[in-house]
């Protein structure tokens, strides 16, 4: 497992330069990363790498769910046809700390 500055460097914060507000959000997101299960954790990286994803090709509907209603994926329409997920700026943020063993 990664350390808390480790962490923090993969979302781009140090506590020497980061105002408390910052470092407080960082932690809460890594805190929320780290609850994520595995259905989570797959759709984050399916979305991320492979994105936008059709419905029918999200490796979980119940992750996908949770990161809709969380703010890590969002519904967004491609070419003009509806059913696609897509990471949001958060959901990348989330994938940085997994990849860094969040």
């Amino acid at each position: 497992m990664a350390t808390l500055k480790q962490l923090l460097e993969a979302l781009h914060k140090d506590i020497k330069t980061s105002t408390a507000e910052e470092i407080k959000a960082a932690c809460e997101l890594i805190i929320d990363v780290q609850r994520m299960n595995s259905g989570e954790r797959d759709c984050i990286h399916a979305t991320y790498k492979n994105g936008p994803l059709f419905d029918g090709d999200i490796p979980s509907k119940v992750g996908r769910n949770s990161l809709l209603e969380n703010g890590y994926l969002a519904k967004v329409v491609v070419k003009g046809e509806d059913g696609y997920n897509a990471c949001t700026h958060k959901g990348a943020w989330a994938h940085r700390l997994l990849e860094a063993g969040a």
